[in-house]
């Protein structure tokens, strides 16, 4: 089990993100319909679209024992005060008001080519996840990368549309289940997974190694945008 005292998982990190989810709800962000945060781009995934929650308050309570000490969302969330508010103003809006939160966020994915949920946070529940699987469906122009620790919430959708990805699963919505060192995804229809590796790890031939850059692997259909049943796309720790 992580300790709470190392890395980000800490009480006083934990608690700033509650603190800034609160103030957005007292803020009246619900009530004023502002605006869900989509960010345009950043570094490593190029010009690839993405919407963002907090870290910790919507991951699943697994990631306390593998992710969480050493979580880049939580680190970036907690250095920079306007990341925190927008990926708080993003948890406000969707557990206040879910139809306005998904409403802007599917005409943000009817937008572009690619997008990705969530840099930063997980699937919220089932609902949320239907709301995911909705959205792909509806704007099938629109690649849709998601990474989650959340097995249950999509292999419960799975199995109650006769438990074939290929049925229950829009072809356009990439779903990789996120494993870490010592969290093996509960995985019983095959999704394709994600490992982490440190330097002196040993790279396995059949591992694909993620190329650095969202955008480039969509644009030439590589990597996460591509996996397959079976499948492992191993990212270095960063």
């Amino acid at each position: 089990m992580v300790s709470q005292s190392k890395g980000y998982y800490k009480p006083e990190i934990v608690a700033k993100f509650y603190d800034a989810m609160n103030e957005a709800k007292e803020a009246g962000i619900v009530a004023k319909l502002a605006r869900v945060s989509i960010s345009a781009a950043n570094k490593k995934m190029g010009a690839v679209a993405s919407v963002s929650l907090l870290p910790f308050i919507t991951c699943p309570a697994r990631c306390k024992g593998t992710c969480a000490a050493e979580c880049y969302a939580a680190k970036l969330a907690n250095l920079r005060a306007n990341v925190r508010k927008a990926w708080a103003n993003n948890t406000a809006l969707v557990i206040s008001n879910p139809r306005e939160y998904w409403r802007q966020v599917r005409e943000a994915v009817a937008a572009v080519r690619f997008f990705r949920f969530h840099v930063s946070g997980d699937i919220l529940d089932y609902e949320y996840f239907v709301e995911m699987v909705n959205t792909a469906a509806d704007n099938p122009h629109t690649e849709i990368l998601a990474f989650t620790k959340r097995y249950e919430v999509v292999n419960s959708f799975v199995a109650s549309h006769g438990g074939a990805i290929a049925e229950a699963i829009p072809s356009n919505l990439h779903i990789l289940f996120s494993g870490w060192d010592n969290l093996k995804p509960i995985n019983p229809f095959g999704f394709p997974e994600t490992i982490v590796y440190h330097n002196e790890s040993e790279i396995r031939e059949e591992w694909l190694l993620c190329g650095g850059n969202c955008l480039t692997c969509g644009c030439r259909g590589l990597g996460c945008w591509k996996a397959k049943a079976g499948e492992i796309v191993a990212f270095k720790k960063h």
